[in-house]
């Protein structure tokens, strides 16, 4: 019967009732069963930050090899050059297997993938008694370019193996018209083509081959057309082998970067961010990791040690369709958080001019606290069962986008 007893009892209702718990929870409960969500799929997402930043990317640069595709490079073509002057019969006399020995020597410490390649495809070209005779040799005066080849001396042989550009910085005379000729084939149909040089002039032209995975098309044609991201091929093969790997992955000329060294990506990142863009790298290797730590969003693809402590986000299947996946997720956490933000926004501002008492004239009922405080507890549960629904979040069906 009081009026300050009755004048309080409303207060209390007001300041139960407009408790912020609700707007307090709507974005860790989000994010902590997002990323579960993303863990189960196998996304690890190191933070919040870089989760808001991966649901607004803008562009995403992809590395070529171990990334769009397999990684896991053959030799699929290994053309012996026998055309050479006489100064050079020294070269043009080593065996077959002789000359395989010498570039399993020289690629053996190599840590590239194409290395390996070519190291087993000499092993495995030579015969059983010879291999016997000859064990491999560590080649003297190594050394390794990033981006372009090695080189090295064996048997008082100088040797190199790389691509066109550092191979023809290694010859003495201009290509013949059958090294053009093998070169312009072999890259037409997508190969990686590196050549190798003897003393100055080249012995062979080998081809090698890295199968794209069966996910990359429709996982480019996804982002592309679904969501709207701009996405950009970054590759160290020449200009003609990029655009045949291009074509095949239907993306524009425009967006390929060809004859890229690892400062390459870095740069075309960084040119990016200057255009206000929001910039995501994807790759898996070393050569990556000064774009994956410098992109608002790196993501590695698999687990290499390096590339995913530079990243934000690991893909540990290693399937290009996670990163469609990962983006997608980001924007349906983000999309939660609002809507989290917009219903306990809504709940108080109909709450609290009710425990106000605005309807008290009218009704001549007012809302006792205990009624205040249920519905101040049911404003966090909901908010909490809104976030919980992420979990039955399913990635998108990528591969149905591969026509």
């Amino acid at each position: 019967n009081s009026c300050v007893t009755f004048s309080l009892l409303f207060g209390i209702a007001v300041l139960v009732i407009s408790c912020p718990c609700a707007l307090g929870l709507a974005t860790p409960t989000a994010v902590m069963v997002g990323t579960g969500v993303g863990a189960t799929h196998g996304i690890l997402i190191k933070g919040g930050e870089q989760l808001q930043a991966a649901s607004e990317i803008q562009s995403i640069i992809f590395d070529k090899t171990g990334t769009l595709t397999k990684g896991e490079p053959v030799v699929s073509d290994y053309i012996r050059i026998t055309d050479m002057p006489e100064k050079y019969d020294k070269v043009k006399n080593l065996t077959d297997e002789e000359l395989l020995w010498l570039l399993a020597c020289l690629e053996r410490n190599s840590e590239h993938p194409l290395a390996t390649a070519v190291v087993n495809h000499c092993v495995e070209n030579m015969t059983e008694i010879y291999s016997k005779l000859n064990p491999l040799v560590d080649p003297t005066d190594f050394v390794a370019l990033t981006g372009k080849g090695v080189s090295g001396t064996i048997k008082s042989f100088n040797a190199s193996i790389g691509n066109r550009k550092y191979s023809r910085e290694r010859a003495d005379d201009e290509f013949s018209d059958e090294i053009q000729e093998a070169l312009v084939k072999m890259e037409a149909k997508g190969k990686t083509a590196v050549l190798a040089v003897i003393d100055g002039v080249v012995a062979a032209v080998i081809g090698i081959s890295d199968a794209i995975r069966e996910d990359s098309l429709p996982s480019i044609r996804y982002l592309r057309e679904k969501k709207n991201v701009e996405v950009w091929l970054v590759t160290g093969d020449n200009s003609r082998t990029a655009a045949a790997v291009a074509e095949n992955l239907g993306l524009p000329k425009e967006y390929v970067i060809a004859e890229a060294l690892p400062s390459s990506k870095l740069e075309k990142v960084k040119s990016l961010q200057a255009e206000g863009k929001v910039v995501a790298m994807v790759g898996d290797g070393i050569n990556d990791s000064p774009a994956l730590a410098q992109a608002d969003v790196g993501i590695a693809i698999g687990s290499m040690e390096i590339a995913a402590e530079a990243a934000d986000m690991v893909l540990v299947k290693g399937d290009v369709s996670d990163v469609c996946s990962a983006i997608d997720l980001a924007r349906t956490i983000f999309l939660r958080i609002r809507l989290n933000y917009l219903w306990a926004l809504l709940y108080n501002c109909l709450g609290i001019p009710i425990a106000a008492g605005v309807f008290y004239p009218v009704v001549q009922m007012r809302l006792p606290p205990t009624v205040a405080a249920v519905a101040m507890a049911l404003s966090s549960i909901s908010v909490v069962l809104s976030s919980l629904a992420l979990k039955l979040y399913k990635p998108p069906d990528i591969l149905s986008h591969r026509s």
